[in-house]
């Protein structure tokens, strides 16, 4: 992976959703989606353990202006991003907080990079750090 400005811009914008979330800021959450963001996780919500779940970037930022995020904040986020992939316009970056885990795809645009992807689940007591492979 080549090191360059783009580095410290994807890391700035995965810091905003991770920031904005917790601080319950929607434009700060706004402007680091896509606004054909995808977010999904497995049986978070509901009876069915293995249905898929689907967040639209419009749910993500309605979700940070209620205060969802902030209810859910503590005072160490214990926030670290692993950018695992970084050329040609595409990004894959690994979040961790103390509260989830979301694996991130961006893509530049125009107007900066954006989250277009994210995979993601709750993080428990058990899964502390991420594993290196």
């Amino acid at each position: 992976m080549v090191v360059t400005g783009a580095e410290d811009a994807v890391r700035s914008v995965v810091i905003a959703y991770v920031e904005g979330w917790f601080e319950g800021d929607a434009g700060r959450m706004e402007r680091a989606l896509h606004p054909e963001l995808v977010k999904r996780c497995r049986g978070i919500e509901g009876d069915d353990a293995d249905a898929l779940e689907t967040l639209t970037a419009r749910e993500m930022i309605d979700a940070t202006a209620d205060g969802t995020g902030r209810r859910e904040d503590t005072a160490d986020r214990r926030i670290e991003i692993r950018i695992d992939h970084l050329s040609g316009g595409v990004a894959s970056v690994q979040c961790f907080c103390h509260r989830y885990v979301d694996l991130l795809h961006l893509i530049e645009m125009p107007d900066g990079w954006k989250i277009v992807n994210a995979a993601w689940r709750l993080r428990g007591k058990e899964q502390c750090r991420p594993i290196d492979g």
